[in-house]
């Protein structure tokens, strides 16, 4: 009888020492992972902040939201008008100052003349204004991938930035990329770097990337908005360089939408994909 209680002491201590050792081993492995999250923080990471600081559950709250807009590259005046858009990027509208009107009706676009409704740059205008307005709140859409966090340099300030690529098969030119950059500071969205692969080869597209600034911050019901955008040449090593384009934004303001406001206009034409 002293032998076998003997024996199952030793047993039983000897079990507690390996989950001791277990634990120990547990503890150390969770403990590296918290020095590594630390040092290279995750796109999701990433991401957050930016939503967190443009206000991405007070916006998503709205159902809509409406802006005049006006872009102009040189002194060609792409869009000069107003752009209504559901929160979640669902539909959007946009009503030109000569009566145009381009609707997305979450299926399909439509236009109300023939000349638009040809015009290649239509579908590009419709969907790219809104993409940059609403840009903070769709950096976590479905098919988004993110590259890790890494500093990038301009005029002295390291920005922290992460590239966003998409998936095959998501949006009009799935090709396309953004280099998204946010104040080191604040988290808002600084600006993006970007290429247009609409209506070019991928290759024509990286050689002359372009760079959206986001400039002078008003709020609206709590929900911060870039009312100036300015667009510059781009290159990794030097940054945004000079300018070639500017957008107008004002009379930003949350709408609750008609039933009408997203339907396709009388005898409206549809806007196809360019292939």
């Amino acid at each position: 009888m002293k032998k076998i209680i003997i024996t199952l002491a030793f047993t039983v201590a000897f079990t507690a020492c390996k989950e001791s050792d277990k634990i120990a081993e547990t503890k150390a492995n969770t403990e590296t992972e918290k020095v590594e999250t630390v040092e290279k923080p995750s796109a999701n990471t990433f991401t957050r902040s930016i939503e967190n600081a443009h206000q991405k559950v007070t916006f998503l709250k709205n159902d809509a939201v409406s802006y005049d807009f006006k872009v102009s590259f040189g002194d060609n005046t792409l869009f000069d008008g107003k752009i209504t858009q559901k929160t979640d990027g669902t539909m959007i509208r946009m009503d030109d100052k000569d009566n145009g009107v381009i609707i997305f009706d979450g299926n399909k676009v439509y236009a109300n003349s023939a000349d638009m409704a040809s015009n290649p740059m239509t579908r590009f205008h419709i969907f790219t204004w809104s993409y940059f307005f609403a840009m903070p709140y769709k950096l976590n859409d479905p098919g988004t991938i993110w590259t890790d966090e890494e500093m990038l340099s301009f005029a002295n300030t390291k920005y922290p930035t992460s590239k966003l690529t998409f998936k095959d098969g998501i949006g009009d030119t799935s090709e396309d990329w953004y280099i998204v950059y946010k104040d080191p500071k604040t988290n808002v969205l600084d600006g993006v770097a970007y290429i247009v692969s609409f209506g070019k080869e991928l290759e024509e597209a990286e050689a002359a990337p372009h760079f959206a600034k986001y400039n002078d911050l008003t709020v609206v019901d709590g929900v911060p908005f870039a009312t100036n955008w300015t667009f510059h040449n781009w290159n990794k090593e030097d940054g945004f360089t000079d300018q070639i384009g500017e957008a107008q934004l004002s009379n930003i303001e949350f709408i609750t939408p008609s039933e009408y406001t997203f339907y396709r206009p009388a005898n409206a034409l549809e806007v196809p994909m360019v292939k």
